[in-house]
């Protein structure tokens, strides 16, 4: 069967033995000898024949193109790099036991036993806080956590008699990173990652507040609230009942006076506590005292606070963004005001309304808002589109949970926050009522 013409004719460059004998090439002719000597020097592949006989008596060619086609062969036929050497590795070992497994199955156990070994290595320092929860904590959770340890010296448990002691006197369960520090994630179930991050996630909780302690069997709930994700240093704690609603109120500057705070609010004691707890307050004020603690206090941090909040949003906590006073960029009010986006959302309360009508009108009265704050976000007012998905999250309407998602991910995106958009995210999968938040009910 005659063979086609190369299309590259007398241009193609090609050298693979493959590609000669299967396409058609001019012959070079030789005009001289210096032209010849440049073919060579250029390693010109030799003239092919016509005929086989002729073919069978051409000497081999021995030219380096020939060498380096042999270690690039050689190359091929070697595993390069670990992970090549790796799958290899698996492959062989697949196929020497293919009657009792099989290569997927032995992979994927590596897999586990891997995953494994790197959450067990995450147990044996704090860096499992910042993996996990996606924060770091500041100096005033650790000196904490020392004074709980001083409150019972229990050698059969040493980690946990404090917070048992706190639990069985004051009803106060200290959750999240103090659990981790009790050792309750040593050696648990693994679970997915959003799990860790809606651990003690109450209903109303923005991404930028984390619970470490709560009333048991209440939905009454303190935590540290960080405006930035990296923020580990004079931290604000804040209160949340969700029973009563999406507001959050900043009621210590450091964890100390927050749970002073908790003894004189939300403490339910009885004439045979009032002694335990006169004892408990004395308690905390020897220890700040012995350990020479100066800690950061509520009204200079709030005040601090206060010259970078831009708006209040529905949880009145406020929103803090850059913001250029001098050219006003970084942020700019909703088209519409709080009471005006609070009235439009009222539509989804009411019984007379089916549902499906309602979210509609809602949705369509809303979109001239969300196209305002998404332009917003493309002239650099940032800002206002954490405003407005904030307050779609603080509404507690999970029908406005994609739009709210729409308006919290490139906010956050543009703020340098990712963090928070994993844990907006996680919590909008799995927004829950329920007052036993606990990773560990998931994981029974």
């Amino acid at each position: 069967m005659p063979k086609e013409d190369c299309k590259y004719w007398d241009k193609c460059y090609q050298r693979n033995p493959v590609h000669l004998s299967k396409y058609n090439h001019p012959e070079k002719e030789k005009t001289s000898a210096g032209e010849e000597d440049g073919a060579e020097s250029k390693k010109v592949a030799p003239k092919r024949s016509a005929s086989p006989h002729l073919e069978e008596k051409a000497k081999p060619n021995n030219s380096s193109s020939s060498v380096d086609r042999e270690k690039m062969e050689k190359n091929q036929m070697e595993p390069k790099g670990s992970f090549e050497s790796e799958t290899a590795e698996l492959h062989k070992e697949a196929m020497g036991n293919i009657s009792g497994k099989n290569y997927m199955e032995i992979l994927e156990k590596r897999i586990r036993l891997s995953v494994q070994q790197e959450y067990d290595n995450l147990c044996q320092s704090n860096e499992f806080i910042r993996h996990k929860f996606l924060v770091e904590m500041p100096p005033d959770f650790y000196e904490f956590w020392k004074f709980v340890g001083s409150l019972k010296n229990d050698p059969a448990k040493p980690k946990t008699a404090g917070l048992e002691h706190l639990d069985k006197v004051f009803q106060l369960q200290m959750v999240g990173p103090f659990e981790f520090l009790a050792g309750s994630f040593h050696g648990a179930k693994l679970a997915e990652p959003g799990d860790y991050l809606r651990h003690w996630r109450f209903y109303y909780d923005p991404p930028e507040f984390q619970t470490i302690f709560v009333r048991r069997d209440t939905g009454i709930h303190y935590g540290y609230w960080r405006d930035v994700p990296q923020d580990k240093e004079n931290l604000l704690i804040a209160r949340n009942d969700p029973s009563k609603g999406c507001e959050f109120e900043f009621v210590a500057g450091n964890i100390f006076d927050a749970l002073l705070y908790y003894l004189e609010h939300d403490f339910v004691g009885t004439p045979f506590t009032a002694g335990q707890v006169t004892g408990f307050k004395k308690a905390v004020q020897k220890y700040l005292s012995d350990q020479s603690l100066e800690l950061p206090q509520l009204d200079r941090l709030q005040r601090e606070r206060n010259k970078r909040v831009v708006s209040k949003t529905f949880h009145r906590a406020g929103i803090v963004v850059p913001f250029d006073r001098k050219s006003q960029q970084g942020y700019r009010p909703l088209s519409v005001s709080d009471a005006e986006l609070k009235k439009m959302l009222a539509l989804l309360e009411r019984k007379d309304i089916d549902d499906g009508c309602a979210k509609q009108a809602v949705l369509e009265k809303l979109q001239p808002v969300a196209n305002a704050a998404t332009i917003a976000v493309d002239e650099s007012d940032f800002g206002t589109a954490l405003e407005l998905g904030m307050d779609m999250f603080s509404s507690g309407h999970k029908e406005l949970h994609m739009l709210a998602s729409s308006l919290l991910v490139p906010a956050y995106s543009m703020l340098s926050r990712p963090q928070f958009i994993a844990i907006a995210k996680a919590h909008m999968e799995q927004r829950r009522r329920d007052l036993n938040l606990s990773i560990f009910e998931v994981l029974k």
